[in-house]
Formats: C-alpha cells, sequence, structure tokens
C-alpha cells in the first residue's frame, strides 16, 4: 500500500510552516541582514510563528522520509506540487494577497501534472 495519508499530512505541515513563516516576518518586518546578521536570525528563530513554521516543516520531513521508506521517490516526489497550490490558496485566503489569473492557470496546470503522474 503506497503511504498516501503520510504524503498528504506532510504536505499539510510543509504548507502550514510557510503559512508560519510568513505571519513570522509579518510580525516581525522586513530582514536586510545587513547590519546584525546574527542578532536578525536569532530574532526570526525566537519569533512564536516561525519556530512553529520549522517544527512543522521538521515534521514534514519527518513524514516524508518515512513515506519514502515505504514507496520509491518518482511516486512520492510529485506530491511536492501539491504544496505550491496549497501555499498560494493560502496566500490568497489567508494573507488576502492578490492572485493574478495567469497564476489559477500555472495552478490548474499543476494539478493536472500531479493528476497524470499519480495515475501512472
Amino acid at each position: 500500500m503506497k503511504p498516501v495519508w503520510l504524503l498528504l499530512i506532510s504536505v499539510c505541515s510543509a504548507t502550514m510552516g510557510q503559512i508560519c513563516f510568513k505571519k513570522g516576518v509579518f510580525v516581525t518586518g522586513e530582514i536586510t541582514l545587513k547590519q546584525s546578521v546574527i542578532g536578525d536570525l536569532f530574532k526570526l528563530v525566537l519569533n512564536p510563528f516561525v519556530f512553529f513554521g520549522l517544527v512543522c516543516y521538521v515534521i514534514s520531513t519527518i513524514l516524508w522520509l518515512v513515506a519514502l521508506s515505504k514507496t520509491s521517490l518518482s511516486f512520492v516526489y510529485p506530491f511536492t506540487s501539491l504544496v505550491f497550490v496549497l501555499v498560494m490558496l493560502s496566500a490568497r485566503f489567508v494573507f488576502l494577497e492578490p492572485v493574478p489569473l495567469l497564476r489559477y492557470v500555472g495552478i490548474a496546470v499543476i494539478c493536472l501534472g500531479f493528476l497524470l503522474s499519480s495515475l501512472a
């Protein structure tokens, strides 16, 4: 049996990580890395949103590795494309970012590619 549920949870966790990263940098403000690189990075990691985003990425990675141990890379890897789709939709609905029509077309193409590759 293919570890589809593990992969879907991994994808959702990676998406949640991106949402948290965006919220964290929104709260922290623009990062320039010009003056105190270590200080800026330390401030970022201590931001609760960024920290939780890192935790989400660790969870995503662990689930990803478990899935990789159970099936082929060629089956697992197309699931990464779902992160693009979910992050773009999250940007639109969580952060109310404008999304041009052409980007929606691109997302539709990604979804079609994912469906075709998963049928193979």
